[in-house]
């Protein structure tokens, strides 16, 4: 079975041993994010969230959250694989996310948000972005635009499955394969994801570094301290350039 046409996803196929992923425990959901999305690039179930736990050491406190976000992508970086903490708050997000889909590269997002006080200071539950669809209506006449995750805590702790988002979307009466184990509207994703955390995971750091360098630009202006504030707890300000190789017409 193959996923509906109008679904773009960093793997076409629907067999569940080309989607290494797996659920998490209390609190892991930084480390489970950081293994998942390196096993879905690697097609293998070779790294384990347990594993990345251990290695988080002293960082990983579940009493306090888990593990503070930059870890994510040290853990990521300490396995080879190529990737940035990164925001994108002030630019087309969903431009960047759907790039990395189209191009194989699963992103993890932070969804919700930690305050202290009043004042925002970084996501709160990392999952794996693995797919978006094209505007599509469904049985009932209904238009849907959607966005794909791995959620390893969805629908809830100790429940994962991939089969969770899966439905009969043109009734009839065939239950259709999603990519990931939850889906979010557009318009769900939009108000879940306030602070747009991101890291973008390739396979090598080289990857990573060309198409930062032809797509993205670190947003300037911002002072030095800020610079270093917002790189520990809310990732670079990036913003996208889109394709500069094309000319403006």
């Amino acid at each position: 079975m193959a996923f509906p046409p109008f679904v773009h996803t960093v793997n076409r196929n629907t067999a569940d041993n080309d989607w290494p992923v797996e659920g998490q425990g209390w609190n892991e959901c930084g480390c489970t994010a950081a293994s998942n999305a390196g096993n879905l690039l690697v097609r293998s179930l070779r790294y384990r969230k347990d594993d990345f736990v251990r290695e988080a050491g002293m960082f990983f406190q579940p009493q306090w959250g888990g593990t503070p976000s930059p870890i994510t992508s040290w853990l990521l970086k300490r396995h080879g694989f190529g990737t940035h903490f990164g925001n994108l708050q002030q630019t087309d997000y969903e431009a960047v996310i759907r790039d990395l889909i189209d191009r194989g590269i699963p992103v993890i997002i932070e969804l919700f948000v930690i305050r202290m006080g009043n004042i925002p200071v970084s996501g709160q539950h990392s999952v794996v972005v693995v797919g978006y669809s094209e505007p599509f209506r469904d049985h009932t006449g209904k238009q849907r635009e959607e966005y794909y995750i791995v959620d390893a805590q969805w629908p809830a702790l100790g429940q994962f499955s991939l089969r969770s988002n899966n439905w009969d979307f043109d009734g009839d009466g065939t239950i259709e394969e999603f990519p990931g184990n939850r889906t979010l509207s557009r318009d769900e994703l939009n108000t879940a994801y306030p602070m747009r955390t991101y890291f973008p995971v390739f396979a090598t750091q080289s990857d990573h570094d060309a198409w930062y360098d032809r797509y993205l630009r670190v947003e300037s202006g911002v002072p030095l301290l800020g610079l270093l504030t917002g790189r520990l707890l809310t990732g670079s300000h990036d913003i996208w350039l889109g394709d500069t190789s094309q000319p403006n017409l």
